[in-house]
């Protein structure tokens, strides 16, 4: 265990011998370089010899959540605005945009899976021509209305992703391929 020195030459020089110490004792590549690995061994070396030391027994906020501001991700302008909003329980606008625009997606394929199941129903009771014709032209016509739909929808997404200051938070744009799909894999999933 090493002394408490107040001197602070003697502090230098201290430091010196021990660096000497720890750097002899390291095996070096012939060209003179640490590989990772040997960086990794030094650095967890010296965290452990300053924890020994008790180097981190009085950080400020010890014990506390850290504060991340600021956020990297986030421009200069919007970082005092959204502390603001957040140490006042309030979001950016663009979080509850992206709330309603999420919901009218879960509305959307919700009326979807109606659809699908109705129709998938009512293609079983058909019993005869005209009514499967009818129901294939009422499902044709639904096609068309989710079309537009999505095409709305896909306009609003487009938007809001517009908006939205970080590219994990995309929202992807539907395709009524897919929605089918879906909507036709879960009443599979469901249906006994």
């Amino acid at each position: 265990m090493s002394k408490k020195i107040s001197n602070p030459k003697q502090r230098a020089e201290e430091y010196r011998r021990r660096r000497e110490e720890t750097v002899q004792q390291e095996p070096q590549e012939s060209s003179g370089h640490r590989t990772p690995e040997q960086w990794r061994d030094l650095i967890s070396q010296c965290i452990e010899e300053a924890m020994r030391e008790g180097k981190f027994d009085n950080l400020p906020g010890k014990g506390k959540p850290l504060d991340l501001t600021p956020q990297p991700y986030v421009p200069a302008d919007m970082q005092m605005a959204n502390s603001l909003l957040k140490n006042n329980g309030l979001a950016p606008a663009w979080i509850g945009e992206r709330n309603q625009v999420l919901a009218e997606i879960e509305r959307f394929r919700s009326r979807v899976r109606q659809e699908v199941r109705a129709h998938r129903v009512a293609s079983a009771a058909a019993r005869t021509d005209a009514a499967r014709t009818t129901l294939e032209q009422r499902w044709q016509r639904q096609l068309v209305a989710w079309e537009e739909e999505i095409a709305a929808l896909n306009r609003r997404i487009e938007i809001q992703n517009f908006k939205q200051p970080a590219l994990f938070l995309e929202i992807f744009k539907l395709r009524l391929v897919d929605e089918i799909r879906r909507a036709e894999r879960e009443d599979r999933d469901k249906t006994p």
